[in-house]
């Protein structure tokens, strides 16, 4: 869910890291030298791990750092094609004008991508004690590079890029709704639900599954927020892709304006959606709903979409032991609760659903 960030530093030979981890840096940079730093970094709600390497080759190209992705297994090909969906969807981006780290080696048959390094400025940090001058500014930024996205990344690229080959479906968004009443419900709050209860609530997510599924499809992004937004260089790069989609028009949108790192402001989050909506008037061939039909579909694709990230941190902190993931929780209820008084056709669901979550008061 974020971006990987510092979280200790040190200087190591390669005879303190693990033999794979060595192996792979001498075959990806030949004239290695020592010392070079080796810095863990604190990464996603993945199995992946990640580490930002200095190769100490004096007086080369290689002083510069990057990033060294580690996946949980070597990657073989399958289902999603024959390469790695983030090497993959990296260059359907890059093609259509979006910044991304570069691909600097590619060894994922061997469990590793070297990338390049973006640094740590992530737009959560960067706004979160700016003026709101300057806050509103980047996330116009976000805003223009998302309609891109939605634009030209929707369009197929040389290569086939396998974002376009699948789409969020109400069966996604049903499963990740119950995936919410396991791990945040039933397991982090210990609530327990009655046959009555769970058949309704049931009953009331299908119903906005099978909405929020129906909304028109555009390349997303999936995660696209503060934490995986990268302030580098005066501009907006974007990581952490590699789960990209077709989804609804919506989707992107709420991810950013409505999201569990920064609190914006009814009234900001308003004024950013007629710009975003200005912004796909000018480019065109983006489908939106129209009028009152755009702003439901914004208050239940955020409504999923927040009660989906509910149950992601509840996992992470109830059963993975990732604590940090509990601060997001109050803020990721407040907009759950907005969404529910903004749509006064979501009353039902809202009746139900304040018998098992405490959602704050309005």
């Amino acid at each position: 869910m974020k971006s990987p960030r510092p979280r200790s530093a040190g200087t190591c030979g390669a005879t303190d890291l693990p033999g794979s981890i060595t192996g792979f840096l001498q075959q990806a940079f030949s004239s290695l030298g020592e010392p070079f730093t080796f810095e863990p970094l604190t990464g996603d709600a993945s199995d992946r791990c990640y580490f930002r390497v200095k190769p100490g080759a004096s007086g080369s190209a290689l002083l510069r750092s990057f990033v060294l992705m580690q996946l949980a297994r070597p990657w073989s090909p399958g289902e999603l094609g024959h390469e790695l969906p983030f090497v993959n969807i990296a260059r359907h981006l890059a093609e259509k004008g979006v910044r991304v780290p570069g691909v600097c080696v590619d060894a994922s048959d061997q469990g590793f991508v070297l990338l390049e390094d973006l640094g740590d400025a992530t737009l959560e940090s960067r706004v979160l004690h700016c003026p709101t001058a300057e806050r509103d500014g980047w996330y116009r930024r976000a805003l223009r590079i998302l309609v891109r996205i939605q634009r030209e990344a929707s369009q197929p690229s040389r290569c086939p890029c396998v974002g376009l080959s699948y789409a969020f479906d109400t069966e996604t968004f049903f499963r990740e709704l119950g995936f919410f009443l396991q791990h945040a419900v039933e397991g982090l709050w210990g609530r327990k639900l009655s046959g009555v209860v769970r058949r309704e609530l049931d009953s009331r997510f299908l119903g906005l599954c099978r909405e929020v599924a129906a909304y028109p499809h555009v390349f997303t992004h999936r995660d696209y927020h503060s934490r995986n937004l990268m302030v580098c260089g005066g501009e907006l790069a974007v990581l952490d892709f590699q789960d990209a989609r077709l989804g609804p028009v919506t989707y992107d949108l709420v991810s950013l304006l409505r999201d569990a790192y920064v609190p914006l402001e009814p009234a900001v989050q308003r004024q950013m959606v007629a710009h975003y909506l200005d912004l796909c008037r000018e480019a065109g061939g983006i489908p939106l709903p129209d009028g009152d039909d755009f702003r439901q579909a914004f208050l239940r694709t955020g409504l999923q979409r927040n009660l989906k990230a509910l149950g992601t941190f509840a996992y992470q902190a109830h059963v993975m032991g990732r604590q940090r993931y509990l601060e997001s929780i109050p803020h990721t209820l407040a907009l759950v609760r907005l969404a529910l008084d903004e749509d006064p056709d979501l009353a039902p669901l809202a009746r139900v659903l304040e018998t098992v979550v405490d959602l704050p008061l309005t």
